[in-house]
């Protein structure tokens, strides 16, 4: 008899721990090692407010028409999305930073508890192939990869949002936060032996973005965007944060084939670069001397407007 009580003492507590063993790991966070993506599970007896939070725009790329492009989807806009919550003056995060991509369910929507008061969310939209890390946000480094330091159209809100029981959702609009450097090849194209154009950016952009004042972080060396080209390519262009009290800045262009011998390279100085807007050199690279090849204006109609470029002489 003894015996039998026993066993079935010990098998009640094996239930138990089974149970408990469950129970931790439906309520731990699940985070996977792909680009740091992490995705709260929230738990039921979590203390605080609910408080849902959408992206309800993007700017110049309002939803359901985005611009000519007739998309209606923000995953077509962007494949990550980042969320930081921190005290109201910006020191600490107060929460783990959440990063969704663009086939998550939850794409575009958080849901979390937070206890009333005041906080400091930024949100981050982007396609770049890394996540950055949104620890400090007056300095978020967009992370380099095997292709060079590739910053992507990328959209940002920082703002003070106030908790308080029975809030309503939360609809949060998203600024540009970059200005786009583009060439547009109308008297030639991308030759059979260029594989990659090298975009060495001057002081005047940067790869890192202060989420408080939505202006670059000023660097003393720039940096270089790679980008791969196809032959016959025609319209070639890349991103970057707009350094704070920036006038113009220099860009090197070089072109390179597939064993990374140097083809070609020019120099554009001077450019005028503003955030929300496009900054264009239309003519020809490979065929003629670029020296007093004039730059001319074209509209975009997903951006602020476009700048006119004129070589120098």
């Amino acid at each position: 008899m003894k015996k039998r009580k026993l066993g079935q003492l010990f098998a009640q507590v094996k239930t138990r721990v089974l149970l408990l063993s469950l129970q931790s790991l439906l309520t731990a966070p699940v985070i996977s090692s792909c680009s740091n993506r992490i995705h709260d599970v929230p738990e039921m007896d979590e203390p605080g407010v609910p408080v849902t939070i959408r992206v309800a725009s993007l700017e110049q790329v309002p939803f359901g028409s985005f611009g000519t492009k007739g998309s209606a989807n923000l995953s077509e806009a962007c494949t990550w999305i980042n969320y930081a919550i921190y005290d109201a003056d910006g020191n600490g995060l107060v929460k783990p930073q959440v990063n969704q991509k663009s086939n998550d369910d939850t794409f575009g929507t958080l849901n979390l508890k937070l206890e009333e008061g005041n906080y400091r969310l930024v949100i981050m939209a982007h396609s770049s192939t890394s996540n950055p890390k949104l620890d400090n946000p007056s300095k978020i480094d967009i992370p380099s990869n095997s292709k060079g330091r590739r910053i992507t159209d990328t959209f940002l809100s920082s703002s003070v949002i106030t908790v308080t029981k029975g809030m309503q959702p939360l609809s949060i609009n998203l600024d540009r936060a970059v200005a786009r450097f583009e060439i547009r090849l109308v008297e030639d194209s991308i030759p059979g032996a260029v594989t990659r154009l090298e975009f060495e950016m001057g002081t005047g952009g940067s790869f890192s973005l202060n989420a408080n004042t939505g202006s670059g972080v000023k660097s003393t060396r720039g940096y270089t965007d790679k980008v791969n080209v196809q032959p016959g390519d025609s319209v070639i262009g890349v991103y970057t944060f707009v350094s704070e009290g920036s006038s113009g800045t220099r860009i090197k262009v070089v072109a390179k084939d597939s064993l990374e011998c140097e083809y070609g390279s020019w120099e554009f100085v001077d450019v005028p670069l503003t955030r929300n807007r496009v900054t264009v050199y239309r003519g020809a690279l490979f065929s003629t001397d670029i020296i007093n090849t004039q730059a001319s204006i074209s509209l975009n109609d997903e951006w602020a407007g476009t700048y006119e470029y004129v070589m120098p002489e």
